[in-house]
């Protein structure tokens, strides 16, 4: 990435905000301090909407929320094949094997070449105007990302 880290949290953070679906400042900073040539993985848990709420003034017809995160994916699967990453798995969530009972809609594993190509993902300007999609269908988001190649 050409632009320098405090830039880039700026960007990231004036246009992703405080929503807690999303990184706090200090997640988008963290980011920074992984190996840099290490592949990242991240495995998301969603739970969607019933319906979407679209803010005023996005001119979106109605749908579900399962219906606006496929908007969202059909632009944020190709953004990401266009930093070198991809979706290894997006699929409904099934229930907890191991541990306390879980309630998500679904899950979505992502793989990157480095942190930095993740990254490059949110500021995408084509990534971005898909975005309001992603925040109209989903209730709850939480990501947990992984460095390296575990075998």
């Amino acid at each position: 990435m050409t632009r320098s880290k405090e830039d880039l949290l700026s960007e990231l953070t004036r246009f992703y905000g405080t929503d807690p679906n999303m990184p706090s400042a200090a997640q988008w900073a963290h980011l920074f301090d992984l190996p840099a040539d290490a592949p990242l993985a991240a495995v998301n848990h969603v739970k969607l909407r019933d319906q979407a709420q679209y803010a005023p003034g996005e001119k979106e017809p109605a749908a579900t929320g399962l219906e606006a995160m496929m908007r969202y994916s059909s632009v944020s699967t190709l953004r990401a094949a266009a930093v070198g990453g991809a979706f290894l798995l997006t699929g409904f969530h099934q229930g907890a094997i191991i541990g306390p009972a879980t309630d998500w809609d679904l899950i979505i594993v992502g793989h990157f070449p480095t942190p930095a190509a993740y990254l490059s993902l949110f500021v995408d300007p084509d990534y971005q105007a898909a975005f309001h999609h992603r925040r109209a269908a989903v209730d709850t988001w939480r990501a947990v990302l992984s460095t390296g190649n575990a075998a």
